[in-house]
């Protein structure tokens, strides 16, 4: 009897740890999604011997409208914010902005099964300034980059991804590499989800111009955070992230300076239904 118990304890973990999802996109032609997004973004830089702390909250609302689904499951979207609202606190300033210029704005891109940006079909730019710029690379919701093999409970995938963002002033170049770990099954709210873990690294670099003054901003900092996807329905459900980033901004020309700037962002990603 104990031979018998052991052996169907070691089939029973033995299918355990074969257990394989194959993970995608299941979007629905014709529909729209929504994710809400919050972002808070703690900031402190150093300028002529005194420190300086600025707090931002960041409310988006993003829409996704499917216009496409190919036999082989890749998806074109319209993308757009529904809502974008920015509150800074510091340096004796309140301020509240409904960011209406970048609501509205569309862009459509077509996506593999997996999450993978395939191509960048058009897109509708609003206007950001310098300072909102800068947050782009933190707060503009995309999708998460699925494996495209089957995963087992405990392994790993990695993504590399280079994201420029530009506007009147100058542009700001994100590059991140990212490994991602299937850690298990989770409920959240009334999805069952698989629980997936990121963490990675991200490289900062930009040009900008301001009050006729040149500016170079280099910085690189590091993520960690989680997902949840259902994969019976095909959808992201949430995620949470914290990125951290240590930078400098250099002034050139007549007027020379080099400003240490250090950044918190935390940010809370979850679907409307």
């Amino acid at each position: 009897m104990m031979i018998i118990s052991t052996l169907f304890v070691m089939v029973n973990l033995q299918g355990r740890a074969q257990e394989k999802f194959s993970l995608g996109y299941k979007l629905e032609k014709g529909k729209t999604y929504k994710y809400v997004q919050d972002n808070n973004v703690e900031s402190t830089q150093e300028m002529g011997g005194q420190e300086m702390k600025m707090n931002a909250s960041v409310h988006l609302i993003m829409k996704y409208e499917v216009e496409e689904v190919s036999k082989e499951g890749s998806i074109t979207l319209v993308s757009s914010y529904d809502e974008a609202k920015v509150q800074m606190k510091g340096m004796g300033r309140d301020t509240t902005m409904d960011m209406k210029n970048m609501t509205g704005k569309k862009t459509t891109n077509e996506i593999a099964k997996n999450g993978k940006t395939i191509k960048e079909i058009s897109k509708d730019t609003a206007k950001h300034s310098r300072s909102l710029m800068s947050l782009d690379g933190f707060t503009y919701t995309k999708f998460v980059v699925l494996p495209e093999m089957p995963v087992g409970i405990g392994e790993k995938w990695t993504k590399t991804a280079s994201d420029t963002n530009k506007s009147d002033e100058g542009q700001i170049v994100y590059k991140r590499n990212t490994e991602y770990t299937l850690v298990g099954k989770e409920k959240k709210g009334n999805h069952e989800c698989l629980k997936i873990d990121l963490k990675g690294t991200v490289e900062v670099t930009g040009t900008m111009k301001q009050m006729s003054m040149d500016m170079v901003m280099e910085g690189n900092g590091d993520t960690s955070g989680s997902v949840w996807f259902d994969p019976a329905n095909g959808l992201m459900i949430e995620q949470q992230n914290i990125s951290s980033l240590e930078m400098t901004l250099a002034l050139i020309g007549q007027s020379q300076m080099t400003i240490p700037i250090s950044q918190k962002v935390t940010t809370t990603e979850k679907i409307l239904e």
